[in-house]
């Protein structure tokens, strides 16, 4: 393993409690734009230490190594209709020493909506560096910069702060370091995704997570924030539940959408710079130049549609839409600061204009798929009730909409009256 890690399960708030102010304007922030060559997709089981490289291929997926996860959330890289040559992206320089000061000892924030009761068994993530780095066993992918890391975590009951006050409390945190670096040639950076995998298949290593607990208990998972003090009622609720600033809105859905609000950031750790991850005596080269770019790539919302003004939207009813994700990400200073930058929408190069991408940036959830009580338990909570029929009818009038081959229960290729009848008897017969 070139790069090593570590995780660390959080539960309970942090200091994070400085104030977002909010322009009257949205910021165009212009992004780097430089030739971008996409390195290699890196399947990694965090529990059984397994890796899958699939080398020059941007797109890859991969699930949990039960073999049967799904995605529950997802902003993607940059549509193919935009960037064909596969050789120029955007990205975010998140860290870019001798910079400004906003792109330097930063964390990024950006935030969305899912599902309450979502468990998640696998996140992808993504970095695109500059650091100089070798291949001394000719594998295609870098040794590892010495000290070179990455720290994403995943917030519970997040809205980014941008209005209100969001309850805010870290269920996963994942730190990598000693990252892949840049062994593209001359001229291009180098860009690395990865799946972290977060189940081991034996017991006791199942590290998945739920987001937004409604109920208690963690709907099979390995952990979740199942129970947090509400100011409210002076009791312990589920995290769902609770309205810390009594305005009779739960702290997880200030936007009143009925989905669960949830955040991730990612922070990353310069070389020679005092952190000796580890443990070996060595902190990395020296100081950074200002060459040492790294950073995340912009994505766009899994069930994007164009609308008949040709803006862009996202659909709700695609099973892992980026949902509730805006053009709108946080910048959280070494100091606590907040910093608040909207990028605009997502556009595709048109002649000589340049794209304008969305402040949301390519990030993914899984989980675990097929894993329901019965065939009817479309939505795979342990439950057959009113919430798989609503799934039930929503890929009855979009099929055959990706994702809704999950109803042809006949497996006839067709969607019809016979996959009816089917559902409404797998109904009435329940969970065993």
């Amino acid at each position: 393993m070139k790069y090593r890690n570590q995780i660390a399960i959080l539960m309970g708030s942090v200091g994070l409690s400085h104030g977002l102010a909010l322009a009257d304007e949205p910021t165009i922030f212009q992004p780097d734009q430089s030739r971008i060559i996409d390195i290699a997709h890196i399947y990694y089981n965090l529990v059984t230490g397994e890796r899958v490289i699939s080398l020059n291929r941007d797109g890859h997926t991969a699930a949990a190594d039960s073999g049967d996860s799904v995605s529950v959330w997802s902003t993607r890289g940059a549509p193919p209709d935009c960037f064909s040559s596969g050789s120029t992206s955007f990205f975010f320089a998140l860290d870019n020493p001798g910079s400004t000061p906003l792109s330097t000892n930063v964390t990024l924030l950006d935030f969305g909506d899912i599902e309450k009761d979502t468990v998640v068994d696998c996140v992808s993530v993504n970095w695109i560096v500059a650091h100089p780095d070798t291949d001394s066993d000719s594998d295609s992918i870098g040794d590892g910069v010495e000290e070179l890391a990455g720290e994403w975590t995943v917030w519970d009951a997040d809205n980014g702060r941008e209005y209100n006050q969001s309850t805010r409390l870290p269920v996963v945190n994942i730190l990598f370091y000693n990252l892949p670096g840049n062994v593209a040639p001359p001229g291009f950076l180098s860009s690395y995704t990865l799946d972290v995998d977060l189940v081991g298949g034996v017991p006791g290593s199942d590290l998945s997570f739920e987001l937004g607990d409604t109920d208690g208990d963690c709907q099979g998972a390995g952990f979740c924030n199942s129970s947090v003090f509400d100011n409210a009622t002076g009791t312990y609720l589920p995290i769902g539940l609770c309205d810390n600033d009594f305005d009779s809105v739960p702290d997880s859905d200030l936007d009143g959408d009925g989905l669960f609000d949830f955040g991730w950031t990612v922070r990353f750790y310069q070389p020679g710079t005092g952190n000796d991850f580890d443990g070996d005596m060595d902190t990395g080269i020296a100081a950074p130049s200002d060459a040492d770019t790294i950073g995340v790539a912009f994505g766009y919302p899994e069930g994007l549609i164009e609308l008949p003004d040709g803006s862009l939207d996202i659909d709700p009813s695609v099973s892992d839409a980026g949902t509730g994700a805006v053009d709108l990400a946080v910048l959280i200073g070494s100091d606590g600061s907040y910093n608040n930058f909207s990028f605009g929408g997502y556009q595709c190069p048109d002649g000589d204009n340049p794209a304008v991408p969305a402040a949301i940036f390519a990030f993914q959830l899984w989980g675990p798929g097929g894993g329901g009580c019965s065939p009817a338990d479309l939505n795979g909570d342990g439950q057959v009730n009113f919430f798989d029929v609503s799934e039930f009818l929503s890929c009855y009038n979009l099929a055959p909409a990706p994702g809704c081959e999950i109803i042809d229960f006949n497996n006839d290729g067709v969607i019809n009256f016979f996959d009816v009848s089917i559902f409404i008897g797998l109904l009435q017969d329940g969970c065993p």
